[in-house]
């Protein structure tokens, strides 16, 4: 816990503006206290990268009425560089002066990044399963990468059927150009966690191409690997 008398925090000075205060929702104001408190970004990168802001006002503007309508001026920039969320929480709770609004903006945040980790360490583990790891009785390395992932199967799987994904038809190339060509991800069609030897690969009936949100799709979830037509389905409900 941090001693309210070793942080001076500087003088709060509202400009009384909440148009921009009232025009976001609570996730990304607490987005650009964050950022700005924490990781000391600019207003101009708030706008562009919390706010959305990508055409006309990019100057910082509705970034800065935000944090200048709680009072933070220059000098709260990057003020707490370093410093966990609950710790920024804390001080500010200690303060003599009124954060109460800014601190429940960064309880809902602390509580939304608690709910994201568990949701990225639940993905995290269905990908390492997927990619030949077992969790029984703690972390241990399984089959490795030894069933024929290389690099002649994935170039005879793109070669037969091309770098579009299989599932929603993405294509790279088409979305970043030369950067994207011939990028695509390959699919065991059979998990290569369910092996337990070594097996041989026919890149034709055996490897398909998906693209990177389609690949985590269908291994989101470690007990219910999905097959592709339950994908294609999925990718279709609302077409």
């Amino acid at each position: 816990m941090t001693d309210k008398g070793s942080f001076e925090l500087p003088k709060l000075k509202s400009n009384n503006r909440n148009r921009e205060f009232k025009k976001y929702n609570n996730d990304l104001k607490a987005q650009v206290l964050y950022e700005h408190l924490v990781n000391g970004k600019t207003h101009r990168w708030l706008d562009i990268n919390v706010l959305g802001i990508t055409t006309g006002n990019t100057k910082g503007r509705d970034s800065a009425n935000i944090l200048y309508y709680l009072g933070m001026k220059a000098e709260y920039r990057g003020i707490f560089n370093g410093k966990k969320i609950d710790e920024v929480i804390s001080i500010l709770m200690e303060s003599d002066q009124d954060y109460s609004i800014a601190v429940e903006l960064l309880k809902s945040t602390e509580n939304r990044v608690k709910e994201l980790l568990e949701i990225v360490n639940f993905d995290i583990e269905a990908e390492q399963v997927e990619e030949g790891y077992s969790f029984e009785g703690g972390l241990k390395y399984y089959h490795a990468k030894r069933y024929e992932r290389n690099a002649k199967n994935r170039a005879l799987a793109i070669k037969k059927h091309g770098v579009s994904c299989v599932a929603c038809g993405f294509n790279f190339e088409k979305a970043y150009g030369d950067h994207g060509k011939d990028f695509i991800e390959v699919h065991h069609i059979q998990a290569l966690s369910t092996l337990d030897k070594a097996i041989m690969i026919n890149p034709e009936v055996d490897l398909i191409p998906l693209c990177a949100n389609c690949h985590r799709m269908i291994h989101r979830k470690k007990d219910q690997t999905l097959s592709l037509l339950e994908l294609i389905k999925l990718v279709n409900r609302e077409k």
